[in-house]
């Protein structure tokens, strides 16, 4: 049963002493079972000052611990706050998408995996992208505290490498937390290899802190059949709660979203997780006009003149379905003939809108990143949004920071950091007309907008999140102190107690809610109408969602 899913590469340096060694992850269903018996008999409590020898077959592969000890004697701590306490900390991050998948999360992890890197703690982050490794190369002093563990993946629609181990525990997970033996483990989301990872860890006993990204009861109502999201709801969140109960801390990126988890039935309180931007790379001084012109594509014929006069606005995000894209479509047949989009991002939704927007008033741009992204959010003269699903929308800060208005679609997540009028201009959800307000009236007072959202993006720093974080990690251990247990029985109990509580909630999941899967995308024929009155039903059953 295991043999299937046992199997995982290694994508760190060679010259890291915490790489797993590929030995490790070729395993059928014996040697599996010697391997885990191995695992119990040599825990990982011997004196870290020893280095301990790999129990594959590969007698050689040396596994080198850290000489200093973060448990059990702790410092205080006080309001999550550290007093003179320097040790580095091993930290194992579980991210199915991480660099170079594009998302707010994974620009999120780069950016605090670098501070912590200078930190001084090491950083082992598992994950299913397959090309996670090529964010090192280069960087020297980052392949020093960062390596990786790259488990077998299914690739969706050629964007997501997602690791899913579903009815198989992937013991890929298990034998890396060994190797690594870390003081907490941040697990992020709650998909099933994430979940599986939770119950490992919770059997070794290793501080838990779980981050929620996603708005996972708003997809379902994308993504499920409607006579089924109501169900689908119940479960995931019972599968949720079942978790995430297993960390020390629970994390998410906004208040608005926090507050719904709590009210969901998470017991402890969910701590909101700063948000930082790069203000530097994204820096109202990139504005380039060959970068504007480039945002006008190659199909149109406009003059330099007239695209210098036109109001360019820009969208960047993931092409998906839940993004809400068409109401743009229809929001741009409203407005003035003077304006035109471009579309950053791509996605398995890219090729059913294409046809929907007009080809002389919308370019579709493909993917950007770093400089030329931040280049193409300040060369613009507006941000707009339609998503009404995020968490907190790390898009809406870039374009701050880059002197760039928002008008988007009213969420609790904007209330975080958004002032209507000061910041940009927001429309009521699923309202055309309010819509259209909103853009009248950015385009009245763009320059003071401009110098407000600026001023405001400035208040969030990465250095402050990754400060907070920082914080958290050394509050889970204390709150949880990290115990290596030797007892066999005792190890072997809870790995069947959690790894069978993990089988079940698969199950739940296959058989109660997979089946209602929407799976096909609407054809690039369906009428604007058709594909509106759609996202209209999405949009009111998420309604339904937040007011139950």
């Amino acid at each position: 049963m295991l043999s299937s899913f046992a199997t995982a590469t290694s994508s760190s340096s060679p010259s890291s002493p915490y790489e797993p060694s590929p030995a490790w992850w070729k395993f059928n269903f014996t040697t599996t079972s010697c391997a885990t018996l191995a695992a119990v008999f040599f825990p990982t409590s011997a004196p870290l000052s020893q280095n301990i020898s790999s129990t594959s077959s590969t007698s050689s592969d040396v596994v080198e611990h850290r000489t200093h000890n973060i448990d059990p004697h702790y410092q205080s701590y006080s309001n999550g706050f550290i007093h003179d306490n320097n040790d580095s900390l091993r930290i194992l991050l579980f991210a199915e998408s991480f660099p170079s998948f594009t998302s707010g999360i994974t620009r999120r992890f780069k950016e605090i995996i670098r501070r912590l890197a200078k930190r001084k703690h090491y950083i082992h982050v598992i994950t299913g992208c397959k090309n996670a490794k090529l964010w090192l190369e280069g960087n020297d002093y980052l392949q020093e505290y960062v390596t990786f563990s790259i488990l077998p993946s299914t690739d969706f629609t050629n964007k997501i490498d997602c690791a899913c181990p579903f009815l198989f525990p992937n013991t890929a997970i298990y034998f890396s937390i060994r190797r690594f033996s870390p003081d907490v483990i941040h697990i992020v989301e709650q998909t099933p290899a994430a979940m599986l990872c939770g119950a490992f860890a919770k059997s070794l006993n290793i501080p838990i802190v779980w981050s929620s990204h996603t708005n996972i009861d708003f997809y379902l109502s994308t993504y499920i059949r409607s006579y089924a999201v109501k169900m689908a709801r119940r479960i995931y969140q019972y599968i949720r709660l079942k978790h995430l109960i297993y960390s020390s801390i629970n994390l998410t990126v906004s208040q608005d979203f926090a507050d719904y988890m709590e009210h969901t039935g998470i017991p402890r309180p969910v701590l909101v997780w700063k948000t930082g931007v790069d203000s530097e790379l994204f820096h109202p001084r990139r504005r380039s006009l060959s970068m504007r012109y480039r945002m006008f594509g190659t199909l149109t014929n406009f003059t330099h003149e007239q695209m210098d006069s036109i109001t360019l606005f820009l969208c960047v995000g993931r092409i998906s379905p839940e993004k809400n894209f068409e109401f743009l479509s229809l929001l741009l047949e409203r407005i003035s003939n003077e304006t035109f989009l471009c579309i950053i991002g791509d996605g398995p939704y890219r090729h059913t809108l294409e046809p929907l927007f007009p080809i002389d008033r919308v370019y579709f741009f493909g993917y950007l990143g770093g400089e030329e992204l931040a280049s193409a959010y300040a060369s613009a003269d507006y941000f707009i949004y339609a998503s009404v699903s995020e968490t907190f929308g790390q898009v809406y800060l870039e374009a701050m920071a880059s002197g760039t208005p928002v008008i988007a679609a009213e969420g609790g997540q904007l209330k975080e950091f958004f002032i209507n009028s000061e910041h940009g201009y927001l429309w009521e959800p699923d309202n055309i007309e309010s819509a259209e307000d909103a853009v009248r009236l950015a385009m009245k007072n763009r320059d003071y907008l401009s110098i407000k959202a600026r001023q405001q993006a400035l208040k969030h720093s990465w250095d402050s999140a990754a400060d907070q974080l920082n914080n958290v990690y050394y509050d889970a251990i204390k709150k949880n102190p990290k115990h290596n247990e030797t007892n066999i029985i005792i190890i072997l109990f809870r790995l069947f107690y959690y790894g069978f509580h993990w089988f079940i909630c698969i199950l739940l999941a296959l058989f109660l809610m997979a089946p209602f899967v929407k799976v096909s995308s609407p054809k690039s024929t369906m009428t604007q109408n058709n594909i509106f009155c759609r996202k209209k039903q999405q949009m009111y059953s998420t309604k339904r969602c937040f007011s139950s």
